[in-house]
């Protein structure tokens, strides 16, 4: 599980980049034709998010990526989750990846805003 760990937060991080260079080339090629984006905006289809990202003037904040896990599901598919802190907030990330020809792509991720505790708790 370590190894499969290891190669979807390696494509997960080159993700994370070329959303901030805007490299849509990255992104067609990453993306199964069926790929869906939960986010607050609603859920994007594969010709969205292209868009989005060619059209989006801002640099992401720096951010930090914590406490990687990995579900496999069979031997072609498998969830990746972790917790990204940027621009002062906490967001649980999980990319479902799928596998053919022998290639990990993307065909389903989701970013959740993190809850702030109430005042006095955890």
């Amino acid at each position: 599980m370590d190894g499969l760990l290891t190669i979807l937060l390696d494509i997960e991080k080159r993700a994370w980049i070329a959303v901030d260079v805007r490299d849509v080339e990255f992104y067609r090629d990453y993306l199964t034709p069926e790929a869906l984006v939960v986010s607050p905006w609603g859920v994007l289809d594969k010709d969205r998010i292209l868009r989005d990202i060619a059209e989006n003037p801002n640099e992401l904040p720096a951010y930090t990526i914590t406490d990687p896990r990995v579900v496999p599901i069979g031997e072609e598919s498998g969830v990746l989750t972790y917790t990204v802190s940027l621009g002062g907030q906490t967001l649980f990330v999980s990319t479902v990846y799928t596998r053919s020809d022998g290639r990990w792509r993307a065909a389903f991720h989701q970013r959740t805003p993190a809850l702030r505790s109430p005042e006095g708790e955890g």
